[in-house]
């Protein structure tokens, strides 16, 4: 699903040398692109950013599920430069952010967080933050599989998510978010699906 998203009280966090670096594992490229902290997320499925009059269009949000935590958004793009085809199965077991106590988080699902929410009153004061930011008009992803509905034997819809392919030369670029305690300092990242790569800060 392609989104527009809007950050609320966006602080950038991206200070890591190793920030936009890509690393290479057996098959794959691996990149943090950007790391951001925030408490909360709203974004739009619409092509039309709410900024330019649409006031009807779709809103939705997420915040963190306790008061002392909030919301770190990554960007990571995952390049296959070297297999055939490579399968990338993005859940909560693909990533992780690891801080210097041990502690380990995963991605949240945030399709299935969303809350409908309302149109700031000043549009203007939210952040957009597009993939390409020499083109900000561009519209940004959330990494997660895709949701497919499939009719069972017994005639009962399930909604099941499927990995995603990755032919050579070919990748994925988007948003991964995780909830962490307030101002935890992060040791690395994790990428474990389709390939091990890790990304020290």
């Amino acid at each position: 699903m392609v989104l527009l998203v809007v950050v609320a009280g966006l602080a950038c966090s991206s200070q890591s040398p190793n920030i936009g670096k890509f690393y290479k594992g057996r098959i794959l490229h691996v990149s943090v692109a950007a790391l951001e902290r925030t408490d909360e997320l709203r974004w739009t499925t619409s092509t039309r950013y709410p900024a330019q009059g649409a006031v009807d269009e779709p809103l939705y949000r997420i915040t963190p599920q306790s008061a002392e935590n909030e919301l770190v958004l990554v960007r990571v793009k995952v390049e296959n430069h070297t297999a055939t085809s490579a399968i990338v199965n993005v859940d909560r077991d693909s990533a992780q952010l690891r801080d210097f106590f041990q502690g380990r988080y995963s991605p949240i699902d945030v399709g299935a967080l969303a809350q409908d929410a309302e149109i700031p009153e000043k549009p203007s004061d939210r952040c957009n933050v597009p993939v390409n930011p020499e083109a900000p008009s561009d519209c940004v992803r959330f990494l997660w599989n895709a949701a497919y509905e499939e009719t069972q034997p017994d005639g009962q819809i399930k909604v099941v998510q499927r990995a995603q392919e990755l032919p050579k030369g070919t990748g994925l670029d988007g948003w991964m978010v995780f909830e962490v305690p307030r101002d935890t300092e992060f040791r690395s990242f994790r990428w474990g699906s389709g390939d091990t790569i890790i990304v020290d800060f």
